[in-house]
């Protein structure tokens, strides 16, 4: 499908413009963190998305929702004009990960609207400074109050997946469970049944740096676990 096409997809929805909408107006951490982090929405090339992962994976009816860290810096975001490099490592491993889950994805570069897969962050703006300059856990908790929790609504995925300690801490903020482990480093591997009856996932991020904290084995032994709940969640 052609961006042209699924850009114009996307609109006809009302419930998911408002969401784009929200996304676009927000500026709660901007104002609480000047300087160091700013909205998308305000370059005039923003494309109308929840995530800036849509344009790669983004059914919005999906069996598996997966949640990151944010979509970068200022820098990326202003060079490639809101979307993603298509060399990009992060969304090189995690199609690879999704592989392993059963998932068969375009390249990151190519839009895919068959595979149900949606991809968001914890974070939807961007960072001031570094690609790997520090996040602050307010962004994370605003965010996941005000956008990552009326997403999850809309989509009603069966399976959720969070992705290094920020993706966790998202999904465990919105399904309240508190009796799971706070750290990914504790967490990751692990599942758990939320009282919705959605099953959630703690996994190492897939970028170079989360590599180092959860070994590439592990995180190919851990989607597998998670496209066996995905394959339960269609046929049990």
């Amino acid at each position: 499908m052609l961006w042209r096409e699924w850009r114009m997809q996307s609109l006809v929805e009302p419930e998911y413009g408002a969401l784009v909408a929200a996304r676009k107006a927000c500026r709660v951490c901007i104002e609480r963190s000047p300087g160091k982090i700013r909205s998308c929405g305000e370059y005039d090339f923003d494309p109308d998305v929840v995530s800036h992962w849509e344009p790669w994976l983004g059914h919005k009816r999906p069996r598996l929702l997966a949640v990151g860290q944010d979509f970068g810096n200022v820098d990326y975001f202003v060079r490639n004009r809101g979307r993603d490099e298509p060399n990009n490592k992060t969304n090189e491993n995690l199609r690879k990960l999704l592989a392993a889950a059963g998932f068969s994805v375009t390249h990151p570069a190519e839009c895919d609207r068959s595979a149900p897969v949606f991809l968001t962050n914890s974070i939807l703006c961007i960072k001031e400074g570094r690609m790997d300059g520090p996040v602050r856990s307010s962004w994370v908790d605003a965010c996941t109050d005000k956008h990552l929790r009326p997403l999850v609504h809309y989509l009603k995925p069966p399976v959720v997946v969070g992705m290094g300690s920020c993706g966790w801490r998202a999904v465990r903020r919105v399904f309240v469970l508190e009796n799971a482990p706070e750290r990914i480093s504790l967490a990751a591997g692990s599942s758990w049944i939320a009282a919705d009856g959605t099953r959630l996932f703690a996994v190492g991020h897939p970028g170079p740096q989360g590599l180092t904290n959860r070994p590439w084995p592990q995180q190919i032994a851990d989607w597998r676990r998670i496209g066996e709940a995905v394959s339960q969640s269609v046929f049990g």
